[in-house]
């Protein structure tokens, strides 16, 4: 087990889309709506680094290899999961499902936009 949580996947996904953009400040003030527990990003950023999964260069994030590797495995793993849940549910249904949910999130205030 990978011990990853929402923000270590959004921030691997976002620094392996982007090497070399993304500093703390940039990826917080990104991710920061798509979260309503007080997440504190630096400590997610530090454990990635801790991991030898992220490094920093003046500033700026980059995966390293094994980061790479770990991003890849907890991909995978998300696909398997997808896949189950998406069984029997005609993909038309699942996107109406999405956009229905979405909606109701902004009718009460929130951001219906889905992180990248």
């Amino acid at each position: 087990m990978e011990d990853l949580t929402q923000p270590h996947w959004w921030t691997l996904n976002h620094v392996a889309g982007e090497p070399g953009k993304w500093t703390r400040a940039m990826l917080i003030e990104r991710l920061a709506k798509y979260e309503d527990l007080g997440i504190d990003f630096n400590s997610v950023f530090d454990d990635l680094v801790a991991r030898g999964w992220l490094t920093e260069d003046a500033g700026l994030m980059t995966l390293t290899e094994a980061g790479e590797d770990g991003r890849l495995r907890a991909k995978e793993r998300n696909l398997r999961v997808h896949q189950q849940m998406h069984e029997g549910i005609d993909t038309a249904d699942f996107v109406t499902t999405v956009n229905v949910l979405r909606r109701m999130v902004a009718n009460l205030g929130g951001d219906g936009n889905l992180p990248d």
